[in-house]
């Protein structure tokens, strides 16, 4: 007997994260990693933890009862956070329209179960977030993939992707992960326009666009279709479903994450999220809103400084060490720089020579490509690095570019 043929095709078509294979090798303490998109510990508002912690000691009963069973819609306090937060002058989100997930990875599982057969065309960008893929993947629907510049999605290619009939868009509009890219506002504006001419529903993720870095991104999707929508239209005609995330601002080990979508959609989430793990943790959803409500402007301003500073140094020092034959996108916010190598030269084989050469990590680009391609192109992160690192590790990793070359 072998388990392979007892799979479901839905399972049997998934495979294993890239990302995820390359940070297991990456406990060797030599090994410089650009790799991981994650947030660095040190920055973690652990003072505030403790003193919830000991709050909740001093109240048993409250204590006792942030441990039982709770409703699958979410803590409400934190939905109404998330619902005042996201509301804008052309849209208010209610708590009704938030539901809380075990990270917005949950809420993209959710959303896969709910919209995705096997065959359903779903549109994603060209390059896109791995884990969205892995997720979608699952579900074995059949990618349309739009074509990326420096401003994120092409007008043009959205339209020829929602001309083919795909249910949905999947974007990242802010700093994308990988390309690091932001849409500008009149694409945004371009991109609601034909989601609504073609009925196409856009989900939004929004996981890094608190982390700007000089000005804050555009309006965000579901501002810009409350504005083309009219005043409080978007609850009975809004195609947007956004997604947020408190793992890249406070912690990623709360697993609090949100999704906003008019009741017609959060009606049935709920429902699934039900049948998938009942609730996500009360204690975890609780220190969310306690920390939101305490500390998130001035934590996000310490991240904006710090990160920002990081950002700062890999931009310099890719434009201090790189050959001319390197191109990157000159981000201003999120985690990542997307790099484009020259034509011909393949990112997973400088990978295994820069991990036994230079001892650098960094993710291959090829895996954030849903129909393939993607072969010269690869993904550094600088969020964990500080600027003395950053400038190190850049100039080695040109060295060996060069010497590729």
């Amino acid at each position: 007997m072998t388990w392979n043929d007892k799979f479901s095709a839905d399972a049997s078509s998934i495979d294993a994260s890239e990302i995820r294979e390359l940070l297991k090798i990456l406990s060797d303490p030599e090994i410089l990693s650009f790799a991981g998109g994650i947030p660095d510990p040190a920055l973690f508002p652990m003072d505030q933890v403790r003193a919830f912690r000991e709050r909740m000691v001093d109240q048993p009963a409250q204590d006792r009862q942030l441990m039982q069973y709770s409703q699958t819609e979410g803590y409400d306090p934190l939905r109404s956070w998330v619902a005042n937060t996201n509301s804008s002058e052309y849209t208010t989100v209610l708590k009704e329209n938030v539901l809380i997930t075990n990270g917005a990875q949950q809420s993209l599982t959710l959303l896969a179960s709910a919209l995705i057969d096997a065959g359903t065309p779903i549109a994603v960008a060209n390059p896109t977030y791995l884990g969205a893929l892995q997720v979608f993947g699952c579900r074995r629907p059949k990618y349309i993939t739009i074509e990326t510049d420096l401003n994120g999605l092409k007008v043009d290619a959205v339209e020829a992707a929602f001309k083919q009939g795909v249910k949905f868009l999947y974007t990242v509009p802010d700093f994308q992960n990988p390309g690091g890219m932001t849409i500008p506002l009149e694409r945004r504006e371009k991109i609601i326009a034909l989601a609504h001419e073609y009925d196409v529903i856009i989900i939004e993720d929004t996981a890094y666009r608190a982390l700007y870095y000089d000005t804050a991104p555009p309006p965000s999707l579901l501002e810009v279709e409350g504005e083309f929508l009219g005043q409080n239209k978007w609850n009975d005609k809004g195609l947007v479903v956004q997604l947020g995330t408190s793992s890249k601002t406070l912690m990623p080990a709360l697993r609090v994450g949100w999704t906003i979508a008019p009741t017609g959609v959060l009606d049935k989430l709920i429902l699934l999220k039900q049948a998938n793990d009942l609730h996500t943790s009360t204690v975890n959803q609780t220190l969310t809103y306690e920390l939101a409500n305490e500390i998130i402007e001035p934590h996000l301003e310490e991240l904006r400084t710090v990160y920002g500073e990081r950002c700062k140094a890999m931009i310099d020092a890719l434009r201090q060490y790189m050959p001319n034959s390197v191109t990157f996108t000159p981000v201003t916010g999120g985690m990542f720089v997307w790099l484009n190598l020259p034509e011909g030269m393949n990112a997973r084989k400088l990978l295994e020579k820069s991990l036994a050469e230079e001892k650098i990590a960094f993710v291959p680009g090829a895996a954030f490509h849903a129909n393939g391609g993607g072969e010269n192109t690869l993904r550094l992160s600088f969020s964990t690095c500080s600027p003395d690192v950053i400038y190190d590790g850049m100039k080695r990793l040109a060295d060996l570019i060069r010497r590729e070359i």
